[in-house]
């Protein structure tokens, strides 16, 4: 595979857990050549809870 489409269309076709390994990796590979990645995002209690109550009163 040479180019990004073709990357994409790749990737497109794999299992969720095998799109995170691939993610993972290349996160991975980023941190190898010097790359900054962002700082996790931090979430306080209050925030996580709410998201919780309104996933469970949302309709599907």
């Amino acid at each position: 595979m040479s180019t990004l489409v073709e990357i994409e269309r790749a990737a497109s076709r794999l299992t969720p857990g095998e799109k995170q390994q691939l993610l993972l990796s290349v996160a991975k590979s980023l941190g190898a050549e010097g790359l900054l990645l962002p700082e996790p995002r931090q979430f306080s209690p209050a925030e996580m809870q709410a998201w919780l109550d309104e996933d469970e009163t949302s309709e599907l």
